[in-house]
């Protein structure tokens, strides 16, 4: 604490503690005001405490499970539901996402998961766990259909990133061009030979330093000896990610992008000793306007009705509808 949060003096004096949490309050001697380190900031109306928030984010830094977070936290688990996902909110706009110089760009593809929604909520069909086969009640689309999340990611020199959920099928031009403003004008983009990421880079007039299709003994780089090694290890971890939270909610898989960008920079940055503090001090000047009640009312990032619109206007629509007049 080093000036008062309303007006920025540095002429302040301790005035008790909050009676909720035990945290130092202080008084300014400018404006008369009272407030805490907390005050206008990412914590102003959490009741954990400083060191609470210390082990929850050292918790979520390992990829804790909410039972471990709820264990270390001595919290509940939905309480710590809601905190790593406050926690995400606010690492999203800690993080460097404006790209220059050298770009590896490439987009991968992730199902669409409903974990979490009401069964009267559902727009298709509730799929069973495993592997089972397909039917005309429960179809699974093949290749990159729409009924798949395309996940668009671009890394540039210097470890700055975006991970971010562009649309619904086979990536596109416009999916691309949703994130034209992250770009610098001078970047070079290492990519594969996929027209829409060339067309892109044609319309913004960016340098190209393309994987070729036909096949050599380096057939996974660029004529320039680069290679999207960065991009395809951000996927796998992302991959990775999902599988050890056994599938996350698309409602907040933008979230999970985001925490996993904010992870990697501040591994890249600091030395594992002071990554705790570090993320505190930097999701803490964020005041987060996600709240307990909204967390679970976030805007879907897909159309889940284009998704599956198929089981509403095409022949699932009418096996749906015998099956259930059969039944």
């Amino acid at each position: 604490m080093c000036e008062c949060s309303h007006c920025h003096s540095k002429h302040f004096i301790k005035n008790g503690h909050i009676r909720s949490n035990g945290n130092q309050r202080y008084l300014c001697k400018n404006c008369g005001a009272s407030f805490s380190a907390s005050t206008n900031t990412f914590f102003s109306h959490c009741r954990s405490s400083y060191d609470t928030w210390a082990e929850f984010i050292a918790c979520e830094l390992n990829d804790d499970t909410l039972k471990q977070e709820s264990l270390h936290t001595q919290r509940s688990v939905s309480t710590c539901f809601n905190m790593r996902h406050m926690l995400h909110d606010a690492a999203s706009r800690r993080t460097s996402d404006h790209l220059h110089g050298l770009v590896e760009i490439d987009a991968t593809y992730s199902p669409i998961n409903l974990k979490g929604t009401k069964e009267e909520n559902m727009p298709r069909i509730s799929k069973p766990r495993g592997k089972h086969k397909t039917s005309s009640i429960n179809k699974k689309l093949s290749g990159i259909s729409h009924h798949k999340v395309c996940i668009i990611s671009a890394i540039d020199e210097d470890d700055n990133m975006f991970f971010k959920i562009a649309g619904l099928g086979p990536e596109s031009q416009e999916m691309y061009e949703k994130f034209a403003d992250h770009f610098e004008k001078d970047v070079t983009l290492v990519s594969d030979d996929r027209p829409a990421i060339l067309n892109f880079a044609d319309n913004h007039k960016f340098f190209k330093d393309t994987i070729p299709v036909i096949a050599t003994k380096d057939t996974y780089k660029t004529p320039n000896g680069n290679t999207l090694a960065e991009s395809n290890e951000l996927h796998r971890e992302y991959k990775d990610f999902v599988r050890k939270k056994h599938g996350i909610s698309i409602r907040h898989t933008q979230g999970y992008l985001d925490w996993l960008v904010f992870k990697k920079q501040v591994n890249y940055s600091y030395e594992l000793r002071k990554q705790k503090s570090i993320s505190y001090m930097k999701v803490m000047t964020d005041k987060s306007m996600l709240k307990f009640k909204d967390i679970c009312k976030l805007e879907l990032p897909i159309d889940l009705r284009k998704a599956y619109e198929e089981y509403h206007y095409g022949i699932f629509a009418a096996t749906n509808s015998d099956t259930a007049n059969n039944t």
